[in-house]
């Protein structure tokens, strides 16, 4: 069993860890007295990805109580700044959700003053991999996708399909930076637009212990996290910084547009913390949508050679008709 505000919590029967597992990381938090923590995890935490199919897409939220338990251990601990950081997607990506206590959704959702600003903590998930082979070269780790003459093909393919879900699909935990905006959600630093890499990639951290705010009061350090392409010389592809009071929630991180009812929609008996994305839950109508796009777009991908052979036949015999007259 896993303690909580609530008391046990049983080890849900859909688990990563085992009760085992669950234990030492609960007590490693417990005795942690470092200024920020860093989480680990293979497979990726915040994401809630299409297809639901833990064959195609790995993740977290395919064991949603596992997830919510994690959530719970995490907040729960008091633990100070805490960082996810993932991988296995092959690609890279700054993510971020905001949670709040069950016992605050229902009296905030009862009330629901949206010019008021709910108690809340935002945590945030840093994604990079791979160094082999990416959404931006190819999907595919078989080396005859990256060999000629598949190669040309598998790599627009992969890169296309995926830049076209990341601007269709409903993947609100993606942070969006707004160039000109002095918008701590992505730390005010870095490229404007979505927080996303495709090509190959690596993470750096950088950890400033000594960083001077204006209120002291509590932590004055700051992380900054850069994902670096193929090339290491090359400026980073993301940059970002949160300071540990951001990460630690004694400081809020502003951005969030998710409503309160977005939280009540989510909420379980047993979690102590509901987590929703930063920029809300998506419509159904969204979320339909991007399925229609998905699909039409892998189709007309797939067949793209097919399609391309015959528009060319069809042109060569034009042409060859036209010259036999």
């Amino acid at each position: 069993k896993v303690h909580s505000n609530r008391g046990s919590m049983e080890v849900p029967a859909l688990d990563f860890l085992g009760a085992e597992q669950w234990k030492w990381f609960q007590t490693a938090l417990a005795n942690s007295h470092a200024r920020v923590n860093i989480i680990v995890s293979g497979l990726q935490v915040h994401p809630d990805r299409f297809p639901n199919d833990g064959n195609v897409v790995e993740e977290w939220s395919k064991f949603s109580e596992a997830r919510d338990m994690l959530y719970d251990v995490i907040l729960n601990s008091g633990v100070k700044s805490p960082l996810l950081i993932s991988g296995d997607v092959h690609m890279s990506q700054f993510l971020r959700k905001d949670c709040m206590r069950s016992t605050d959704v229902q009296k905030w959702n009862d009330f629901e003053n949206l010019k008021s600003h709910p108690p809340k903590r935002s945590l945030i998930e840093v994604t990079t991999s791979g160094m082999t082979h990416s959404w931006g070269t190819s999907f595919s780790s078989q080396p005859k996708h990256h060999t000629w003459p598949l190669w040309p093909y598998s790599y627009l393919v992969s890169r296309t399909f995926m830049t076209i879900c990341h601007y269709v699909c409903p993947w609100n935990e993606i942070i969006i930076h707004k160039m000109g905006q002095q918008e701590a959600s992505v730390g005010r630093v870095g490229i404007a637009g979505k927080q996303y890499y495709l090509g190959l990639n690596f993470a750096e951290l950088e950890f400033d212990f000594n960083e001077q705010q204006e209120d002291i009061s509590s932590d004055s350090g700051a992380v900054t996290v850069r994902v670096f392409g193929r090339n290491e010389n090359e400026p980073p592809k993301l940059e970002a910084r949160w300071t540990f009071d951001e990460l630690s929630g004694s400081t809020n991180l502003p951005g969030m547009t998710a409503k309160v009812g977005d939280f009540a929609s989510l909420g379980r008996s047993t979690s102590d913390w509901i987590c929703v994305p930063y920029r809300g839950l998506p419509s159904a109508l969204h979320y339909y949508a991007a399925i229609a796009v998905q699909f039409v777009a892998f189709c007309s991908l797939s067949f793209l050679p097919y399609i391309v052979m015959t528009a060319a036949f069809v042109v060569g015999r034009k042409k060859w008709r036209s010259k036999s007259k």
